[in-house]
């Protein structure tokens, strides 16, 4: 687990916030605490150990890096610490984890649990990546285009996906199934630009008469929750996305973020900080304004065929890009494998290279 605590300007907490709070979360943790009543409580003194370090870290709003093995109880360890702090101070808890698992026992279990029994108040939600919501006013444009954008079967996907917009209460792919056609799916989901407050939000025209998008909704109980819980690959992403930094913490103006699973961060930060290219991209993005082969696309509602002639130009000069890239990779990973190997030939199949096609 890694815990880093952003430095704010020291004026604005005022000390006497956090005075006891150490205490506070080293007396929870103890034969006495209040999970002692449970009746699998077991004290721990190596959970209680690290949650008193978390605690103390948090009040110098320093860096902790922790490593603790298995039945140490790390998750309720790293989270009283971090509610308490999170409500004395009025900063945003954000924990990152790296598998689907933990996220679910998080928000499904210890959270609830937490918030039954620790002496403070306090509001929690699980952040998705915004693709991963309908978008309400994406949808009815969708339908109002969908001669010029979708084919036979793509309409009846989404007529599906709107019967089932209809009755979600969370408008979540994780509430949809099976899964939708992605190529549908990428012209009503939530997308930054297209699905911002002030089109789609609680105060725009469009909520007045259809409600506010579920990402907007998802949006403000965000801005309301003291934690919130998210995924390693998401966190990077948005990390990797940011306009301009906060003025403090690292997601939220307000925040602190707690790394749990972080034997994968590295792996994971180097696949979403940065920028990364590939000919499918490009082309997913070209055929959203024309697919030759369906004769659909954005492009279609404007009638210009000048339009439709550059795009198509655009998807040809992808292809020839692309493969004049892999061939030059190829050419030079043949050379290296000759000065290595004795003039073996090399197995370029499965070389990273051959991904950017």
């Amino acid at each position: 687990m890694i815990l880093f605590a952003p430095n704010s300007d020291s004026n604005e907490i005022d000390p006497d916030v956090l005075e006891g709070f150490v205490d506070e979360v080293e007396t929870i943790f103890s034969p006495k605490g209040i999970f002692s009543a449970a009746k699998n409580f077991e004290y721990r003194p190596q959970q209680q150990r690290m949650a008193l370090e978390i605690a103390r870290t948090l009040t110098r709003e320093d860096h902790l890096l922790v490593e603790a093995g298995t039945g140490v109880g790390k998750s309720m360890a790293y989270l009283v610490p971090a509610i308490m702090y999170a409500r004395a101070t009025g900063k945003k808890a954000i924990i990152s984890t790296n598998t689907i698992n933990l996220q679910e026992q998080l928000i499904g279990k210890d959270l609830p649990m937490l918030k039954a029994r620790l002496p403070v108040d306090f509001q929690f939600a699980m952040l998705k990546g915004r693709r991963n919501y309908v978008c309400k006013r994406r949808l009815q444009r969708a339908f109002q285009q969908a001669d010029g954008l979708f084919t036979s079967p793509e309409l009846e996907e989404l007529k599906r996906i709107q019967a089932w917009a209809e009755e979600t209460e969370d408008g979540s792919l994780s509430d949809l199934s099976p899964e939708p056609d992605y190529q549908v799916w990428s012209q009503v989901c939530s997308e930054r630009g297209l699905c911002a407050p002030k089109l789609c939000g609680h105060s725009s025209d469009f909520a007045k008469t259809h409600g506010p998008c579920f990402f907007q909704q998802v949006r403000s109980k965000l801005i309301e929750a003291d934690v919130v819980v998210l995924n390693h690959t998401l966190f990077f992403s948005l990390l990797g996305s940011l306009d301009k930094a906060p003025e403090e913490g690292i997601l939220f103006k307000k925040d602190f973020v707690i790394f749990d699973e972080a034997h994968t961060l590295e792996r994971v930060a180097s696949r979403h900080i940065g920028v990364s290219v590939s000919s499918a991209q490009i082309k997913f993005a070209l055929h959203r304004l024309w697919n030759p082969r369906t004769q659909k696309g954005l492009l279609s509602q404007l009638r210009k065929a000048a339009s439709v002639e550059l795009t198509q130009r655009a998807l040809n000069a992808t292809d020839e890009f692309f493969d004049e890239a892999v061939k030059q990779c190829d050419q030079l990973a043949e050379k290296e494998q000759k000065k290595s190997y004795g003039g073996k030939g090399a197995d370029l199949e499965s070389e990273p290279w051959r991904e950017l096609k």
